[in-house]
């Protein structure tokens, strides 16, 4: 997963990073990620594994939708992004701000159970 900070003059401090794995609105797993300053103009890598932590119970419609993406051999999941941060603007730094990010993405499964490339996905902010 990249992070871009394409702002000339503001650097962004993560002070905290959860980072949760969700199928079809259920929480599996979760994890936090290290912290870390971005400078600006700058794009850091962040590397989240998500393992099967959590029961996720189904009712009949989400049943009837695993099923079909089982057929089709691709998942439809969902990562939420739980942040504080704090942006430094020189020498300033302000408070820290809670922005929670939403990415939908398809993850490719191979009958052998098996995860296959992941297509590039946007992400949505919420502040």
């Amino acid at each position: 997963m990249t992070i871009r900070n394409p702002n000339k003059r503001i650097g962004i401090y993560y002070d905290s990073i959860e980072a949760r794995g969700m199928y079809q609105g259920q929480r599996f797993a979760s994890q936090n990620l290290e912290r870390f300053y971005q400078g600006h103009k700058n794009t850091s890598y962040l590397h989240p594994v998500f393992k099967g932590q959590n029961l996720v119970l189904l009712g009949d419609r989400e049943k009837t939708n695993y099923n079909n993406e089982k057929n089709l051999g691709i998942y439809e999941m969902e990562m939420k992004l739980y942040m504080r941060i704090r942006l430094k603007i020189g020498w300033i730094k302000t408070h820290k701000i809670k922005p929670k990010i939403e990415c939908d993405f398809k993850v490719p499964m191979e009958a052998n159970g098996r995860s296959v490339n992941i297509e590039e996905t946007r992400c949505h902010l919420d502040w």
